[in-house]
């Protein structure tokens, strides 16, 4: 089912949408059995936008509920998840297993060769070995920004999943986890020139503070209150910027609040 503007109505059309065909025949829900009309994949492409996405970070705590909106999205068609594990099925999603996140083979570029977006979720808010913080937030994000960019269509949007506490600032004295906190703030700065470096890749960094799983109050909050979002709001935002872009590339906490 998919919703979309006929004339100056919306409505719901159930859809029979093959990539082959030059026309997609729609009909009422209510009324399944009457012909109402048939647009053309450009028609459609004007109300609403379909679009195959990459995933990683698929069996974290922000990647779980961002595959979970992408599969309940009717735009997102199709889903590539590159993860070392399996995920349950679903007829939209591609498990892709990738064991090392510096190498794509031509098996991977040929599936992900026609998507148009990838949110990168892969990684977690604190590592206490800096060597492996800087392979796994560092190198495996410019690793996959770089066969994006030579693979997939173009526009293509790479939305980023940082954390507030992310230091830009190289030289800037900090009082807690200052070289993990530095090497997050370095994937911010390279994935930015790397964007502004090669027109039609687009970079979105997203900046959480503190990240509330559903029915999480902040009075339950043990550490007292801070700045925060809640974990569907943040996906929400996370899968608009991937559908339709966004005039930032740098979205603080207090923005993923205000945009939902």
């Amino acid at each position: 089912m998919i919703t979309f503007r006929q004339n100056k109505y919306l409505a719901s059309y159930d859809l029979t949408l093959n990539p082959r065909q030059t026309e997609i025949t729609c009909y009422p829900r209510h009324a399944p059995m009457t012909l109402v009309s048939r647009i053309t994949h450009r028609q459609l492409s004007t109300t609403i936008r379909m679009m195959k996405v990459i995933l990683t970070g698929s069996t974290g705590f922000i990647g779980r509920e961002v595959l979970s909106q992408c599969l309940a999205h009717p735009a997102i068609t199709s889903i590539v998840a590159l993860t070392r594990r399996e995920l349950p099925a679903h007829e939209k999603l591609k498990v892709t297993l990738i064991e090392d996140f510096m190498t794509y083979p031509d098996s991977i570029r040929d599936e992900i060769r026609d998507a148009e977006a990838c949110i990168w979720t892969l990684g977690k808010a604190h590592m206490p070995d800096n060597d492996i913080a800087r392979q796994v937030s560092l190198d495996y994000t410019l690793a996959a920004a770089q066969v994006f960019q030579e693979t997939c269509q173009k526009p293509f949007r790479f939305v980023y999943c940082s954390g507030a506490a992310a230091e830009r600032d190289q030289t800037k004295p900090l009082w807690f986890m200052q070289e993990y906190r530095r090497i997050r703030g370095q994937v911010e700065n390279e994935l930015l020139v790397f964007a502004g470096d090669h027109p039609g890749f687009e970079a979105h960094i997203m900046r959480p503070a503190m990240v509330l799983a559903p029915g999480t109050s902040l009075h339950s909050l043990v550490f007292g209150i801070g700045p925060s979002v809640k974990l569907d709001n943040l996906a929400g935002v996370t899968l608009e910027l991937a559908l339709k872009g966004g005039k930032k590339n740098i979205w603080e906490n207090a923005d993923l609040n205000r945009a939902r």
